[in-house]
């Protein structure tokens, strides 16, 4: 599957941005990749992934963000912390922090929603959002 973004169309009063990945993340036979849509604040993100695939993103390039696990079996390693979840579980993960996926089953696909570093610079100070 190739990396697609799906972006708000220039069209008239359009002001929504509608992500179709049901048919792309559901077919077993979809090879590994990505559909991502990106707002002004918020970006969301279907990820398949081959068993044994391991996607890795440092710390400073990602904001804050939910992982869903839809489908599979994931070690997810998080701001130094480690955690196995499996298909109906999700993660926050706060912003700036390295991550880490890796599949553990045959197949897995994960739903990721996250803010732009721009958006979450004012809410990393604390859990709550509160600057100290």
């Amino acid at each position: 599957m190739q990396m697609e973004t799906v972006n708000q169309p220039a069209e008239g009063d359009v002001h929504c941005t509608s992500v179709r990945a049901a048919d792309s993340w559901r077919d077993a036979a979809v090879a590994s990749g990505s559909i991502r849509a990106q707002g002004a604040l918020l970006s969301t993100e279907f990820d398949v992934f081959d068993q044994g695939e391991v996607r890795e993103h440092p710390a400073g390039i990602v904001g804050e963000e939910v992982v869903a696990i839809l489908e599979g079996e994931f070690d997810i390693d998080a701001a130094g912390e480690h955690y196995r979840l499996v298909a109906g579980e999700a993660i926050l993960i706060p912003p700036r922090e390295p991550r880490r996926f890796s599949c553990v089953g045959a197949r897995g696909v994960l739903y990721r929603a996250g803010t732009s570093l721009d958006a979450s610079a004012s809410t990393s100070g604390s859990p709550s959002g509160q600057s100290a």
